[in-house]
């Protein structure tokens, strides 16, 4: 039997996730072991495979997807799993941002809802009207469905939750008419190909979808929100992920957290009382 068969059939009769299906198979014909005899895998095989990948996400990655479909063969236990490098991204002020998202009014709705909601692209694209609940004077968007990348399917997110989000977002979205909801067919990846033609003209800023999530985690940071109520908002299970992966800093937060000298201080005093004089 050929690899490619024996994958698509474990993946086929596993409880994964339509898009975790697609992902799967997609990064076992990236090792490059698609069309190789199954009786020819060896650890030793998936060693050099996997170690030959330099991009260490990308690794990390595909040795999940090797343990997972490979496991009953036994030829993956030993893999190790490394750590990946977080994603850091150059995030542009809020002004910039909103300037940006404006040029594209066809998404700019679920664009907002990456910047304001943190959710992910295939959330927001499955975001109605519907999605919004009113408590009290609060506004709330339920999470629980998701738009595949090529968008055949409308399925469970990666994470299931609730998000607090100001008013004239809620209001955006109950204004949503029709034309407006995403249909099946439509592709999320629309959206990050319109991202890369909102640059601004000169400074070549450019955004994804994503990095709008990372924004939303990093301005809760900034402006000292409890960490758990961040966690909550960025609908994560673990705060690690929340700290670790999406919560960013710039240079100058480390320019602003170094120590000063004695003698700094004195001569930061002796300004002020200038002033004063």
């Amino acid at each position: 039997m050929l690899v490619n068969e024996y994958a698509e059939k474990v993946i086929s009769e596993r409880q994964y996730k339509y898009q975790t299906r697609q992902s799967y198979l997609k990064g076992i014909k990236a090792i490059g072991i698609w069309d190789m005899e199954v009786s020819s895998l060896s650890p030793q095989l998936f060693y050099e495979r996997l170690d030959a990948i330099s991009n260490l996400n990308t690794r990390r990655s595909a040795t999940i997807i090797c343990k997972s479909v490979f496991k009953d063969l036994g030829v993956c236990k030993d893999l190790k799993i490394i750590d990946g490098i977080p994603r850091i991204y150059d995030l542009p002020t809020q002004n910039v941002l909103h300037k940006l998202i404006d040029r594209s009014k066809k998404y700019s709705n679920y664009l907002y809802l990456c910047m304001y909601a943190g959710l992910r692209v295939g959330e927001a694209c499955a975001i109605t009207p519907k999605s919004v609940i009113k408590e009290g004077n609060s506004y709330w968007l339920s999470i629980d469905k998701a738009w595949s990348q090529d968008g055949q399917n409308l399925g469970s997110p990666k994470t299931i939750g609730k998000v607090m989000i100001p008013k004239w977002l809620a209001d955006q979205v109950l204004d949503m008419s029709d034309d407006e909801i995403w249909k099946k067919g439509m592709p999320t990846q629309l959206i990050s190909w319109a991202c890369c033609n909102l640059s601004k003209k000169g400074e070549k800023i450019h955004i994804n979808p994503h990095m709008l999530r990372h924004w939303f985690a990093t301005d809760m940071i900034r402006r000292q929100v409890p960490v758990h109520v961040v966690m909550r908002q960025m609908r994560h299970k673990n705060i690690n992920t929340t700290m670790k992966i999406y919560a960013q800093v710039h240079n100058s937060d480390f320019v602003d957290a170094l120590p000063t000298r004695p003698e700094d201080k004195a001569v930061a005093m002796g300004n002020v009382v200038n002033l004063f004089n």
